[in-house]
C-alpha cells in the first residue's frame, strides 16, 4: 500500500475506534521517546518488523522528525550487514529511560522474546506492542494495540467501486477505483493497515505535544464559560 492509499484509509477511519486508538498510540510513542535514536523496533526472529520500521522511518524523515527515527533490533544480524541493519541484541542491554521499544508480534510470542522485553522494561524503557492480544505481552506493555478487536466487522461493507476509466461518472457519486477498493479491503484485515496508520500518525506535527487536545478543549471551555 502506497502513501496515497494509506492516507485515504486513515481519512476514512476518522472518528472510528481504530482511527482514534492508532493515533493515540503513535502520539504516545513520540512523546515517550525523548532520547535521540531511542525508538527501537523488535519482534520474533522469524518475523522481524522490517515493514513497520521502514514506513516509520520514511514518514518521520518526510516530516523532518530526525530525533525519533527508528532502529530495527535484530536477533542475529549478519557480519556484512550495513550499519542500519546491523543492530543486534546488545542494543537492548543498553536501553533505558527516555527510550521506547515497539514490539510487533502477530503470533503468540515465544518465551525468549518475552524475556528480552521484560529485561528492557526493567531498565526503564517504555514498552509498546502491536500484537494479537496475547496476555503475557500485554502485561509487559505500557501501551498495546490489537488490530483484530479494533476493526469493525462492517467496515468497508458500504464501499462501492467504479472503473478508473469511467468517463460518465457524476461528481456526487461516492465511488472508488476497483484497484483501490480491493487494496483497502485487504488492508482492513489487520496488521498491515494498523502499521500504516501508526506510521502516518507518528509523523503528525502535534504528536509530541502531550495532551494537546485536552489543553485546547480546556482553553475553549474557559473562553466560552457561562458568566458568573
Amino acid at each position: 500500500m502506497d502513501l496515497t492509499k494509506a492516507s485515504l484509509l486513515r481519512e476514512m477511519l476518522t472518528g472510528t475506534e481504530l482511527g482514534s486508538r492508532t493515533t493515540e498510540f503513535a502520539h504516545a510513542l513520540r512523546r515517550y521517546t525523548t532520547r535521540r535514536g531511542g525508538l527501537l523496533l523488535f519482534g520474533p526472529p522469524e518475523d522481524e518488523p522490517w515493514h513497520l520500521t521502514a514506513h516509520l522511518d520514511d514518514e518521520l524523515h518526510r516530516a523532518g522528525v530526525e530525533d525519533a527515527r527508528p532502529s530495527l533490533v535484530r536477533w542475529a544480524p549478519p557480519p556484512d550487514a550495513p550499519p542500519h541493519l546491523a543492530i543486534g541484541l546488545d542494543r537492548l542491554r543498553d536501553s533505558g529511560r527516555g527510550e521506547s521499544l515497539l514490539v510487533v508480534a502477530e503470533e503468540n510470542p515465544a518465551a525468549t522474546l518475552l524475556e528480552r522485553i521484560h529485561d528492557v522494561r526493567r531498565r526503564g524503557t517504555t514498552i509498546f506492542s502491536i500484537d494479537n492480544g496475547n496476555q503475557d505481552l500485554a502485561s509487559l506493555s505500557h501501551e498495546t494495540l490489537v488490530p483484530e478487536i479494533l476493526v469493525p466487522a462492517s467496515f468497508g461493507s458500504g464501499w462501492v467501486s467504479h472503473p478508473v476509466s469511467q468517463s460518465d461518472r457524476h461528481d456526487d457519486e461516492d465511488g472508488l477505483p476497483d484497484e483501490t477498493l480491493t487494496l483497502l479491503r485487504e488492508a482492513v484485515a489487520g496488521f498491515e493497515m494498523t502499521q500504516h496508520l501508526v506510521s502516518l500518525a507518528a509523523a503528525d506535527p502535534e504528536a509530541d505535544h502531550p495532551n494537546w487536545r485536552r489543553t485546547l478543549r480546556n482553553f475553549i471551555e474557559r473562553l466560552s464559560g457561562e458568566p458568573g
